[in-house]
């Protein structure tokens, strides 16, 4: 009796193996396991033809829609369900997350996953299918472990620098039965104070700093392509930030006329663009990551001018 269970048990692994030969779809891989930093992989396929039915989120068990590319990186359709019958390139890319599906021969995929900074794990399968049969790939990521900040270095690029604007600020109206002295600040009224605010165009320039925020150094003048920096230093963020200009104590005073009278101001404004480097290190490896981008502040110059409505 067992030696006939153990000849049935051959029989049926045999037919296994000879199943998964016979299979039109075959992969060279069915698990890819990336750290959270991200990285890529590459899957050789045999199967003709073959096609990528759709990719799954396997932590909702749902169907993920994102971005599809032809093979000469035209953009075909836009957050939509992803599937891709020939060559070409899947993207789901999202601010903490995401990956690139290239397919660029008819035998290979390349897996690119981007860091995931989302603070879970992340697993999706890639469902191919040929001749009615169907192949999964799972890839699984870590979360990513964060980052230490390190330093934060300006420079001055070809864009750079400071851009003079003017826009209209405070205005009075007046009806006074003699004429008299009026003393104001000229630099006063909405939108006054210095704001700014850091800006790139990196999916993750500023995911990590939610749970690591720092605050760093920043410009204050450039003077012959040269930076100076404030002793004080500000929170790393694209959201703006608010402070008070320095013109709090400025006072002007005119003579108002008699009867009806009208005024306002003219305040002049700087707009200042200085790029940045942000070094980090990597809390599992403790490898240097940078994020480039740019620091953009708007204040008023303190310069002025004051006009009477007719």
């Amino acid at each position: 009796m067992k030696l006939i269970k153990f000849f049935l048990l051959i029989l049926i692994l045999v037919s296994c193996d000879k199943d998964e030969s016979d299979s039109p779809l075959q992969i060279s891989s069915k698990l890819i396991e990336m750290e959270g930093e991200g990285g890529q992989a590459e899957v050789s396929v045999t199967g003709n033809p073959w096609k990528i039915s759709e990719i799954v989120n396997r932590d909702g068990n749902v169907t993920i829609k994102g971005d599809v590319y032809s093979d000469n990186e035209e953009h075909l359709i836009e957050n939509k369900r992803l599937a891709l019958e020939g060559l070409g390139q899947l993207n789901a890319l999202w601010s903490n997350k995401g990956f690139k599906i290239i397919r660029n021969s008819p035998t290979s995929l390349k897996i690119i996953v981007e860091e995931n900074s989302s603070g879970e794990s992340f697993n999706f399968v890639i469902v191919l299918e040929s001749q009615g049969e169907l192949k999964e790939i799972l890839v699984s990521q870590k979360k990513s472990q964060g980052y230490q900040f390190e330093k934060i270095e300006y420079f001055l690029k070809e864009n750079d620098g400071d851009s003079i604007y003017k826009k209209r600020g405070v205005g009075y109206k007046f009806d006074i039965m003699a004429s008299q002295e009026f003393s104001f600040n000229p630099i006063n009224g909405v939108d006054v104070n210095r704001s700014s605010y850091y800006e790139s165009s990196e999916n993750d320039a500023f995911v990590w700093i939610k749970q690591d925020s720092v605050k760093v150094k920043f410009p204050v003048n450039i003077y012959e392509d040269e930076i100076t920096y404030s002793e004080e230093k500000i929170l790393y963020t694209n959201t703006v930030s608010n402070e008070e200009h320095r013109f709090q104590n400025l006072s002007e005073t005119v003579t108002l006329p008699k009867g009806e009278s009208e005024l306002y101001t003219e305040v002049e404004y700087r707009k200042r663009k200085i790029s940045y480097v942000l070094h980090l290190l990597n809390n599992r490896t403790n490898e240097p990551k940078t994020i480039e981008g740019i620091w953009i502040e708007y204040a008023p110059t303190g310069e002025y001018s004051i006009h009477w409505q007719n």
